[in-house]
C-alpha cells in the first residue's frame, strides 16, 4: 500500500471508525472527493481549486486531483477558472430517492396535506446536524427557491429536526444539546411527551411549523412530516389542532407501507 500524504495520515489518526474496521481500509481519496462535492452549495455554486481547498481543509494539490477526477467523471465542469456541479450529481440523489421507501411512500402524503391546507408540506430525515428534505409539496402560489428536495434545515432549530433528534437514544441526542441554538433536554423531553414539535419564529420571523415523527412498520422512527406557514395563513390554534390531527392520521395510515 502506498504511503499516505501527511495530511491524510493525520486525518486517519484522528478518525474514529466502528469497532472491527481496519483504518487502512478507509479510502482517503474517496473521502476527499465526496468532501469536494459537499463543498458546493446554494451560496457556493462556483468554486476555484483554491476556494475548494480552503473549504475542505486540505492542500490545493490534493483538491486539484479530486476535482480533475470528478471533472473527468462528469460530476464537475469548468469555465477555465472555476468549477460547478453538473446535472450528473442528480443521478446519485435520484437513485437514493428511488430506492428509499420514505420518499416514494410519503410524497403523496405531502401532496395531500399540502393541497388540503394550501401550505408547504415536507418529509425529512436526519443527516448529521441537519434535517434533509426527501419529499416536498409547495403550493402553486409560492416560489420554491432553495426549499425543495435536498434542502437542509438546522436540526436543532426546526420542528422537523427536533422531532428527529428527540427520536434518537438519549446518548446520541445529547450531542445536539446546547450550543448557539440553545436546544435543551427539557425541550426534547417535551417533544417526546407531546409526540410532535411546534416551533414559531425559528428560522424566519412570523412563520411557524409543526412536525410529527414517521415510524416504519416496526415502530422505528425514520423521518418527520411537517407543515409550515405564516401565522396569518394558518393560526397557531389551527396548526396545533386541525393540521396536527391531519399529520398524525397520515403517518398512522402510511406506517404499514414503510418497510
Amino acid at each position: 500500500m502506498g504511503r499516505l500524504a501527511p495530511e491524510d495520515e493525520q486525518a486517519r489518526r484522528a478518525r474514529t471508525l466502528p469497532d472491527g474496521v481496519n483504518p487502512a481500509d478507509f479510502s482517503e481519496a474517496l473521502a476527499r472527493g465526496l468532501a469536494v462535492l459537499e463543498a458546493f452549495g446554494t451560496d457556493r455554486d462556483r468554486l476555484t481549486q483554491a476556494e475548494a481547498a480552503k473549504l475542505v481543509g486540505v492542500s490545493r494539490a490534493t483538491v486539484r486531483r479530486a476535482i480533475l477526477t470528478l471533472e473527468f467523471l462528469g460530476y464537475l465542469r469548468s469555465d477555465g477558472r472555476s468549477y460547478e456541479l453538473t446535472s450528473q450529481v442528480m443521478a446519485l440523489s435520484g437513485r437514493y430517492l428511488g430506492s428509499n421507501p420514505v420518499s416514494s411512500v410519503l410524497q403523496p402524503s405531502c401532496d395531500r396535506i399540502g393541497a388540503r391546507f394550501n401550505a408547504p408540506c415536507s418529509v425529512a430525515v436526519l443527516d448529521r446536524d441537519d434535517a434533509l428534505i426527501v419529499a416536498r409539496f409547495v403550493p402553486d402560489h409560492l416560489i420554491a427557491i432553495g426549499t425543495g428536495i435536498g434542502f437542509r434545515t438546522p436540526a436543532r432549530v426546526s420542528s422537523l429536526g427536533r422531532v428527529l433528534v428527540a427520536s434518537l437514544p438519549e446518548d446520541q441526542a445529547a450531542a445536539y444539546l446546547g450550543g448557539a441554538s440553545g436546544l435543551t433536554e427539557a425541550e426534547l423531553a417535551e417533544v417526546r411527551s407531546d409526540g410532535y414539535s411546534y416551533v414559531a419564529d425559528d428560522i424566519e420571523a412570523g412563520k411557524h411549523s409543526i412536525a410529527v415523527p414517521v415510524a416504519r412498520w416496526d415502530g422505528r422512527i425514520v423521518a418527520a412530516l411537517h407543515v409550515g406557514a405564516t401565522k396569518e395563513e394558518i393560526s397557531p390554534d389551527r396548526m396545533r389542532g386541525e393540521v396536527l390531527g391531519a399529520l398524525l392520521d397520515e403517518v398512522a395510515q402510511r406506517q404499514p407501507q414503510l418497510i
